[in-house]
């Protein structure tokens, strides 16, 4: 009867501990080798000169990459200059990718709800001192007295993802529906900030949750419709979605990759971070939202400013990732000449995709790069530079 007791105990203690930690032994278990990519091409074959040596080292990307699918566009003075893709959309169904697929971009939804906010400013609907409670009546606590700006820059004191009492344990693999953005503020709505707001910077995404709830209150809808109709409708943006349970047609599988062997990742659900990590996109719709930026499309030059300029701390600092309204903005000496050049860029992961749109203001550029991967955003950079080169050198 011991034996039996403890046996039952056993399997008890097992089965909770693969209810909460399933992301673990999925990841252990499920592995099939990566079907051969070396003799792949990019789905497009361009004839124009910089255009065929972009496709050249889009093949080279996608073998460095080690990704089942690699898609890039590129927007030069408002226009889409050149896009192509390569590999798999679905290895398992031997679907190839095409410009038409749709890939999680992560944080770089950062910046494109940014241009929803320039929408907003641009209207005077918001500003950037506009706080929490005059526009989001659930919020609670400290939350209330934060202000656009400091949601918008990662200054708020909000939380990033952690574990919780939940299936399974961490906040991060949430694979749980969220219908609307109160649901998703819900979940840190009762949080302890971890400094007082302007004080400090920690990057969250839960900051743009609840940015989305401002946008909400200001514009009287919910926020997919909004981006909808006042961001994406306006520039024919039309292949970027928020994330739910249905996957809209033509999206990727999202793997990881170890070595020759790959698998699909553990099934999330995106639904609860729309605004700041939640977005499926296109390349080339991504690179719409660049030229939109860049081309004043949406908002003015007064307001595009106020939407780069890296945000200051109380104590006059500038915050330590250079961080403005949805973008990073730096420079780099990307052809080594010593001559820097502007970059407003925003990286992004998520379960199974890494993302990076990167704008070059000086050469009215942008470029959107995304893989169905695994991996971080910062193994994009140098690859971007290296089109970015080719479309600045033909100038």
């Amino acid at each position: 009867m011991k034996k039996v007791y403890i046996s039952i105990v056993f399997v008890l203690i097992i089965s909770i501990c693969y209810f909460f930690f399933e992301p673990i032994f999925a990841y252990a278990a499920g592995w099939n080798t990566m079907p051969t990519t070396t003799s792949f091409k990019p789905i497009i074959d361009h004839q124009e000169e910089v255009s065929k040596e972009a496709d050249s080292v889009l093949k080279i990307i996608h073998q460095r990459l080690k990704s089942p699918a690699v898609s890039i566009a590129v927007g030069q003075h408002g226009k889409i200059a050149w896009a192509n893709a390569i590999g798999y959309e679905d290895i398992e169904e031997n679907t190839r990718a095409s410009l038409d697929t749709k890939f999680r971009i992560g944080s770089t939804s950062k910046a494109v709800t940014s241009l929803g906010v320039g929408v907003l400013l641009q209207n005077n609907k918001l500003s950037l001192n506009s706080k929490v409670k005059d526009f989001v009546s659930y919020a609670k606590g400290h939350l209330s007295d934060i202000s656009l700006k400091q949601l918008a820059s990662h200054t708020s004191g909000i939380r990033n993802y952690g574990a919780c009492f939940c299936f399974p344990i961490w906040e991060y693999y949430n694979n749980d529906e969220y219908t609307t953005v109160q649901q998703g503020v819900e979940i840190f709505n009762s949080d302890k900030l971890l400094f007082d707001s302007g004080k400090g910077f920690s990057y969250s995404s839960f900051n743009y949750t609840l940015l989305s709830a401002m946008i909400e209150g200001a514009s009287k809808t919910t926020f997919p419709e909004f981006m909808q109709q006042h961001v994406f409708e306006p520039i024919n943006a039309m292949n970027i979605v928020v994330e739910t349970s249905i996957l809209p047609k033509n999206t990727a599988k999202f793997y990881e990759v170890s070595g020759s062997e790959y698998q699909e990742v553990y099934k999330v659900n995106n639904s609860n971070k729309w605004a700041g990590g939640g977005f499926l996109a296109t390349p080339t719709d991504l690179v719409k939202i660049g030229n939109a930026f860049l081309n004043h499309q949406l908002f003015d030059n007064e307001t595009r400013a106020m939407l780069i300029k890296p945000v200051t701390l109380d104590n006059g600092e500038v915050n330590e990732q250079e961080y403005a309204i949805g973008w990073r903005n730096n420079t780099k000496d990307i052809f080594n000449d010593g001559k820097k050049i502007t970059i407003w860029h925003h990286g992004g992961i998520a379960n199974g995709s890494i993302s990076l749109l990167a704008l070059f203001p000086e050469h009215n550029l942008s470029i959107s790069m995304l893989a169905n991967k695994n991996g971080s955003s910062s193994d994009l950079f140098e690859n971007v530079y290296a089109i970015a080169k080719l479309f600045i050198q033909t100038e």
